[in-house]
């Protein structure tokens, strides 16, 4: 890659970067905000300031006022050392402070010095892990890490991949609050001991999604770090997240996660061992498939039909964690499938947005017609954002010549 290349693909990603956080910080003031109706001017501060904060206070508060902030902290950290940090977090404490304050004059938002605590702590872990993947990138001194900066650096192909793998993990991992309580445990395995006692059946519609799911990412992550001949490492962290989930409050180990995940895994590195062009378009098939599958989804029996929802976020806000699963769940399928076509040789990835939009928006629509599901137009925009920031980020790649 020529000098001049290098410097427009470096003020690219430069603004790329930029864009996100504005977008990051655009998301923050609208959730923090929203419903924005019925301002009026307040007595008084005291809330703000006083020891009333910790009247109501709840873990899935403080967890999702931390992983609120942490993306924002993440892209301020971005190619940023150490000694940055205090600056990322003192603007963190402005931001939250002014819409923390604002909250004061919003009737049905409550201010609290909690939650600028947690909103700052949930920054600082972010840019840290920003430094940290940065320092890890430039560390030239053992080999493998060499390996990783020189031959990872260039590929946005790769990168995109791992993005899907970490997007699903955090499907299945949120809120991140591991436990080793018995309790917890036996709670996290209850569904496979239910199917093991014949007092519950096999959902066979979505364990054939979670064998679509993982299968394309099986072949996404092998195919993202092929060049490292680390194909293996994909299966491996797919594997790793069942025992993790039982470890996490509030998540369980379902029997059609365990035996989805295992067949998909080991469907994918079938596939990828008999011939890596044909069966990245097979996995390119397997995502809208897994959408597909997992949007039309039965719900449970007796219930509703619901209307479409328009307000963006509007479910995300009232159950914050498993919203943040939810939006997590939307992302990680553009992300592989961008990944994907890439490793196919298209060229841009903004020919395939109007067909992703349709396909997120008719998958929608068509929850309207099935008890039990939320039609919700958060998912079309996210999945729609999640494609469109893969689009930038990749560019326009060049053209393969034919022998």
């Amino acid at each position: 890659m020529s000098t001049e290349t290098h410097a427009a693909v470096t003020a690219r990603s430069k603004r790329l970067r930029w864009t996100l956080l504005a977008a990051c910080v655009c998301l923050v003031v609208y959730g923090t905000l929203f419903p924005f109706i019925g301002w009026r001017t307040p007595g008084d501060f005291h809330r703000l300031f006083s020891a009333a904060a910790l009247d109501h206070v709840s873990a899935t508060d403080v967890l999702a006022n931390v992983l609120l902030y942490m993306p924002l902290g993440f892209l301020a950290g971005l190619g940023r050392r150490l000694r940055r940090i205090p600056l990322i977090l003192l603007a963190a404490l402005l931001l939250s402070l002014c819409l923390e304050t604002m909250q004061a004059f919003l009737p049905e938002r409550v201010a609290s010095w909690l939650d600028v605590a947690t909103n700052v702590f949930g920054a600082g872990v972010g840019a840290v892990l920003a430094t940290a993947t940065a320092a890890m990138m430039r560390w030239p001194r053992a080999g493998w890490g060499r390996n990783l900066a020189t031959r990872l650096r260039g590929d946005r192909a790769a990168w995109l991949g791992i993005a899907a793998l970490v997007a699903w993990g955090c499907t299945q991992l949120i809120p991140f609050a591991p436990s080793l309580d018995v309790s917890e445990l036996k709670t996290g395995l209850k569904p496979v001991w239910h199917v093991l006692q014949g007092s519950r059946s096999v959902d066979f519609w979505r364990c054939a999604a979670y064998v679509a799911a993982t299968a394309a990412l099986t072949i996404t992550g092998a195919s993202a770090l092929r060049i490292l001949s680390w194909g293996g490492v994909a299966a491996i962290c797919l594997l790793a997240v069942l025992p993790l989930k039982v470890l996490v409050v509030g998540r369980q180990l379902s029997p059609e996660a365990l035996a989805g995940t295992c067949a998909g895994v080991a469907l994918g590195l079938i596939l990828w061992r008999s011939g890596r062009q044909r069966v990245l378009v097979v996995a390119a098939l397997l995502l809208p498939a897994h959408i597909v599958a997992e949007a039309l989804h039965p719900g449970a029996p007796n219930t509703l039909i619901h209307a479409f929802n328009w307000i963006p976020l509007h479910a995300q806000l009232v159950h914050p964690i498993n919203g943040l699963a939810n939006l997590a769940d939307s992302i990680w399928p553009p992300l592989a499938l961008a990944c994907l076509c890439l490793r196919l040789g298209m060229q841009s990835l903004w020919y395939l947005l109007p067909a992703v939009v349709l396909l997120l928006f008719a998958v929608e629509c068509a929850q309207l017609w099935i008890p039990g599901r939320y039609p919700d137009i958060t998912t079309v925009l996210t999945g729609t954002a999640a494609w469109a920031v893969a689009a930038a980020y990749a560019g326009r790649q060049p053209s393969r010549k034919r022998a």
